[in-house]
Formats: structure tokens, sequence, C-alpha cells
């Protein structure tokens, strides 16, 4: 039975949610119910060893919902997809630099002859940032600078980050060697604090980037190193468009972080990836913010006209289009809204919205239209003595999240944890209850806590007119 990473999302999905309807797999993984049927049939064969026969596809499900273990059974017998082949024989050239085809035939259970169909794709993949690869009877070599090569390899650990619960055992080995960090507690530490200092409202998507820009993008021995680079000389490496004293803050956190390691030459590259974060218009070009033009009636449809007059509208939704075009760019498999509980998604309005949307940016995904509708949202405080505890949400949409799960579930939040921050939190604070809206493990049996549905915005369908 041929069990990929698709099987795997949709049994998370199941899992995590109470739903029965073929349709609604359907929708919300894009496929149509003819595959989703073959997929289910495929993940019930893996665990039950033997077909589906004439079961009902309610049945079916509910089956699969309840096998023990079944993840771990689905891992074991999980093979590459195509794509993934490709992209596990480029990092092993990244990584390797070169490597023996005898070798990287045995890892993805594939003829030299075989092989050769791969080398023209990955050609076409790593050509736009200036490497080639060089073929001989002995291997395969990666050839180009040593700046070019890391920068690819950032996009490269990026792209895994995002996709690790669904990769291949073998691929997440590989991965977990190359990104042993001695002192991760101390580098995660520092880049939640850089976060804050941005005022960064994509938490989840920015950690992870500033994470593999930390891992990529060290300096080698004999480099020059951010921490090397006097305060006198800063301002040579501040862009125009920058506030003096915000480029100080950010260099002098820079050097006194773990990041005083990167290359200094790369540091051009972290205020790249600052112009994303904090939407820097001078880093959109003009065919991200025309693309952006063209869906805001759609959003409009649904929300409120107030999106044509809301200031923050571009700075809000350019960040998450050029993300999608990252997405799409390097086959990024993000499946981020798996992770939230969305039992009440079907025929809802943000569900039809994403729809409307893929049709003019096909990879913008539920988990950015949710982002992008409660950040467009208006926010009301309200306060009660329930703590709301959170993991991949990003945090600029709590406020409004608070809001509507005290609309549709009648319960006031006190205040918002990050779940790695829960357990100091706990030690010095008087906890009634938790509330979580994700697939959240709360180890204590001294706190109650209640898994609410996600609040998917009107979810009773109506007709925009």
């Amino acid at each position: 039975m041929y069990i990929n990473s698709k099987h795997l999302q949709i049994l998370k999905f199941i899992k995590s949610n109470q739903i029965s309807s073929l349709k609604d797999i359907s929708d919300i993984f894009l496929l149509s119910t003819q595959h989703t049927k073959i997929h289910l049939e495929d993940i019930y064969c893996e665990l039950f060893l033997e077909p589906s026969g004439n079961l009902k596809i309610e049945q079916l499900i509910e089956k699969i919902r309840n096998f023990p273990n079944s993840r771990n059974t689905l891992r074991n017998s999980q093979q590459f997809t195509k794509n993934q082949k490709i992209f596990y024989l480029v990092f092993r050239l990244v990584k390797d630099r070169q490597i023996k085809l005898s070798h990287i035939c045995e890892d993805l259970e594939l003829t030299k002859r075989n092989l050769n169909n791969y080398f023209n794709e990955v050609s076409k993949l790593i050509t736009p940032y200036h490497l080639k690869i060089k073929i001989t009877n002995k291997g395969i070599s990666l050839l180009g600078s040593p700046y070019s090569i890391n920068k690819f390899a950032y996009l490269l650990i990026f792209k895994f980050l995002i996709e690790k619960d669904f990769l291949p055992k073998q691929l997440r080995k590989e991965l977990t060697d190359f990104i042993k960090i001695k002192n991760f507690y101390k580098v995660r530490k520092d880049i939640s604090e850089f976060i804050l200092l941005l005022d960064c409202p994509f938490s989840n998507h920015s950690e992870i980037s500033l994470l593999c820009f930390y891992i990529c993008l060290k300096a080698s021995n004999h480099e020059k190193k951010i921490e090397d680079i006097p305060i006198k000389d800063a301002l040579k490496y501040k862009p125009s468009y920058y506030n003096t004293d915000f480029f100080y803050k950010i260099f002098i956190f820079l050097k006194s972080s773990s990041f005083k390691d990167i290359s200094s030459t790369c540091l051009s590259g972290i205020l790249d990836l600052i112009d994303i974060f904090k939407y820097f218009r001078s880093h959109f070009n003009k065919s991200i913010h025309n693309k952006a033009e063209e869906v805001r009636p759609i959003f409009a449809k649904y929300l409120g006209d107030h999106v044509y007059t809301d200031p923050n509208f571009f700075h809000i939704i350019n960040p998450w289009i050029n993300y999608s075009y990252l997405k799409e760019l390097f086959h990024v498999d993000d499946y981020s809204f798996l992770n939230l509980n969305l039992n009440y998604f079907a025929n809802s309005n943000i569900d039809e919205m994403t729809k409307e949307i893929n049709l003019s940016i096909p990879k913008f995904t539920l988990f950015e239209s949710i982002f992008v509708w409660y950040s467009l949202s208006k926010v009301e405080t309200e306060k009660n003595k329930n703590i709301f505890v959170f993991k991949y949400l990003p945090k600029s949409i709590i406020p409004t999240l608070v809001e509507e799960i005290y609309k549709k579930h009648n319960i006031k939040i006190y205040e918002s944890v990050d779940i790695k921050d829960f357990n100091n939190y706990k030690k010095n604070n008087i906890i009634n209850s938790v509330i979580t809206i994700e697939n959240i493990k709360i180890y204590d049996n001294n706190i109650p806590v209640k898994n609410l549905f996600f609040p998917i915005p009107n979810y009773k369908r109506i007709t925009p007119t």
C-alpha cells in the first residue's frame, strides 16, 4: 500500500475533529470526493490489513478515528512522494556537497536510470539561486558559492520545518541530524525576544524563519561576524527607509544575542526578513500589491465595506500573499490549520471566502484566511478568570479570537498565555481553568481544560450580497 504525507494529513484531520462527511474532508484538502475516498480506503487497508469492503463512508471514517496508535502505524509505511524525493536529493547535496549515486538510489528506492529523470527537476529548482549540479560516474556534486548554498539551505530548512509533522522518517532523521544546536534554548529565547522587539504579528512562521536563518547563515571560522561590526559603522548597513532608533535597537540586539555569530554579509538578509514581518512598503513588489487589490473585494464581500478604508489592509495581507508565492515557488506543503479544531468549518463563510481567493492565489490556505479575517475584524476587550492557552496561532489575532470565544461559547478569558510560557505562568498565578481551540495537551490533572471547537467566523453560512 502506497502511504504518503497526504494520508497522514487526512488522518490527523479525522482524529482531531468529529467530521464524518466525505465532502467536508474533500473541501479542506482541495481534493475530489473520489480521490478522498481512495485515500480513506488506503488508510483503512493499512491500519486493518484488509480492504474496507462495503463499509459506508461514515463507518469507515469512524473506524479510522478510533484505531489506536494509527499515526505511528501509517508513518512506518510512509513513502516519499515525487516532490519529496527531489527535495531529499537536493537536501543531501546541500548537506554533503557530494553524494554517491548508489547511496541516493538506495535511500529513495530508485534505479540509476530512474534517478536520471530527477536531475532536470533538481536543476530547475536550484538554478535561480546560482547553483548547479555536476554528474559523473562516481556521483553528484553541488556547485556554487558558500553564500548561495547557505541561502538556498535557509529556504530548504524552512520548508522542512513547516512540513515536519508529515515528512517521511528518513527525511526527518536527516533534518534532525543537520539542525542540531548545542544552545537551542538560548537561541529559542533570543528568537522570542527578537520577535517581541519587532512587535511582529506572524509569530510561528517568524520564529521558524529566524531559526532557519541562525542554522544556515552562521559565519565560518574565517568570516566576519555581526558581533565584529563596530557600533560606529552600524549606519552603513541601515536601509534608507528605516527609522534610526529602530535600526539601532535591532543592531544592538543582534550583537548581544545568539545572532552575533551570523556572517556580517547576511545582515541585509535579516533586514529583508524584518521587511516581510513588519511590512515596510519598499520590500513588496508591485505584483504583490496588485494581487492584494485584486482580492480586496473578496474580503469586503465577507467582512464588510470597512475593508476598503482599513489603513492596515496591505500591512496585514501582503506578507501572507508573499508567503503564498513562496509556497508555490518552493512547493511548501503548509497544513498549519490542521492544528486547529475545525468541526464547524464546512460551508462557513471563511471556507467559501478561501475558495474564492484560491482562484487568484492558489496557495492561500484556510490558515491565512483565518489570520486575515480576524486581523481585519474589530477588537473588543473582555476579561474573566479563564486562561486561554495557544501554541501555533499568531499572537496578533488572539484578542479577536478571545472575543469570538465569548460570543460563540459565552466564555470570557482573563488572560492569554503562549504554551511555551505556561509552566512558568502557572507557578506564579492561580488558574481556575484553561481554554484552548488547538490540539494542545495540558499535562496537569489539577487544572480543568476545555478544548473548544475553533470559532470559525460566521460558521452558519450566509449568501453575501
